[in-house]
């Protein structure tokens, strides 16, 4: 009959033990169910954290409106950040299972009020300038237009009527 160590079972049954209540232990947030389903929906969709501001207090890309409605895109403290995700070389926003808006660049290169020419505006549908693409370069998310890019820079500045809004240039 063979001999069973019993330091090694002991050993086995507090690693199991160990790990189960680890498990236990993994917190949950509101809308669980909700964020859960969004990576078989919607795979690499998260919050997009802005770099270089204030340190210590992170700050987000979100939306000067109500959630799920269009508006400027702003950079935000906010304790629950929207989330994107880029598809086919464009950028949305997930809203929730059924509804998902665009971010839209708008050239604002004659607008008196604006003081970059690009601003970023979430829509319903696409709009603004044509034959772009977003996409990610280590953990910077970049945008490109034909030959052109932004180099992964964003700029939180106010319009001419004191609104937030997301600006960037576009460089060779």
């Amino acid at each position: 009959m063979p001999r069973v160590d019993l330091s090694l079972l002991a050993l086995f049954s507090l690693a199991a033990t160990v790990t189960f209540t680890t498990v236990l232990a993994v917190p949950t947030w509101q809308n669980f169910a909700s964020r859960d389903s969004i990576s078989s929906l919607v795979p690499g969709a998260g919050y997009l954290e802005a770099l270089g501001l204030q340190y210590g207090t992170p700050y987000y890309l979100s939306v000067d409106s109500p959630r799920g409605t269009p508006g400027n895109a702003t950079i935000e403290p906010t304790p629950n950040p929207p989330l994107f995700f880029v598809d086919h070389g464009q950028l949305y926003q997930y809203t929730n299972e059924s509804y998902i808006l665009h971010v839209n660049v708008i050239n604002t290169t004659l607008s008196e009020t604006d003081p970059m020419p690009y601003r970023l505006v979430l829509g319903n549908k696409h709009e603004g300038v044509k034959n772009t693409h977003w996409r990610w370069r280590g953990t910077v998310l970049h945008f490109d237009h034909g030959e052109k890019t932004n180099l992964g820079l964003y700029y939180k500045c106010w319009d001419g009527l004191g609104k937030p809004a997301v600006y960037m240039y576009l460089d060779p």
